[in-house]
């Protein structure tokens, strides 16, 4: 894979199992691409508990035991991961809202790749859905699930008129370099077809899609074009495949929390059990583009 993952940030929150979970797959995914991996744990509760203490003495001193409760946290999480030959670095924070600390650890590491845990069969968190608009890095929500031996990894685009070339390329190449580190293989979709619409030589959206898959060296890669109302059809299709993993684009134009959360995004992350790269064109550093 051209500029590999490097480095990758694993957002930990203190939750026993989830934490484990998360932890593990970042270890996975670190030793596979052979990055740096950086466990970072934020107590926002106690940074918003602190906000309310008046006396700076007091509040100083809070912070200090906050940091440090998260750091024995990790140090005993880091252990239990027995990593071996994956090199882990710890940092903490006690800061609120959690997004905003996340972010702020983003632009202090810079790394290829962010990741969080997703609790399975529960609503993404109003966190999580700011941290999707804000992050400035690839962002990997994990169910924490295990990948199959040879991962099935889906690359959701949309060819529509208008729709940003860069962040489909984006989206493609990012796919083929978790496919190539993995050992997989990569699927294109695009829901918007029309039902029983032109024979597949003269349709517009199948021409489109075998172009966008040349420009991204993935001439090979077997397409699917979806008929019917796009977030029911691709939500179907992903839940009926159970691919490992499915690459798309990050809704970064809408600032409203609320244009957000209904989305077409947003419903395939919040009702199917894969894990989710939501990457941004202008920096899709998880495969070199």
């Amino acid at each position: 894979m051209s500029n590999e993952i490097r480095s990758i940030l694993a957002v930990i929150d203190r939750n026993g199992s989830q934490a484990q979970r998360v932890a593990a797959k970042a270890v996975d995914l670190a030793r596979m691409t052979g990055a740096h991996l950086e466990l970072f744990l934020c107590d926002a509760e106690a940074a918003f508990n602190r906000k309310h203490q008046y006396e700076a003495v007091a509040a100083e001193r809070a912070k200090e035991l906050c940091l440090a409760d998260s750091r024995r946290y990790l140090e005993t999480l880091r252990w239990k991961l027995a990593a071996g030959e994956v090199e882990i670095s710890l940092s903490v924070a006690c800061e609120s809202p959690l997004y905003e600390s996340i972010v702020h650890a983003v632009e202090r590491s810079r790394p290829d790749l962010v990741m969080r845990g997703t609790a399975p069969g529960e609503p993404l968190d109003p966190n999580t859905w700011e941290l999707v608009a804000e992050c400035p890095a690839p962002l990997l929500l994990t169910r924490g699930r295990a990948w199959k031996v040879r991962p099935v990894i889906a690359a959701a685009i949309d060819v529509s008129p208008g729709e940003s070339r860069e962040l489909t390329r984006a989206i493609l190449r990012s796919a083929a370099g978790f496919a190539g580190a993995a050992g997989g293989t990569v699927e294109i979709v695009h829901a918007g077809g029309i039902e029983n619409g032109p024979p597949a030589a003269c349709d517009p959206r199948r021409m489109a899609l075998a172009e966008r898959a040349r420009d991204a060296g993935l001439d090979g890669a077997e397409s699917h074009l979806l008929g019917g109302e796009p977030a029911q059809a691709l939500r179907e299709f992903c839940a009926r495949c159970d691919f490992d993993l499915i690459v798309l684009g990050a809704l970064t134009h809408r600032k409203a929390l609320g244009a957000l959360v209904g989305t077409l995004t947003g419903r395939l992350i919040e009702s199917v059990e894969s894990d989710f790269l939501l990457v941004k064109s202008g920096r899709a550093r998880v495969t070199g583009t």
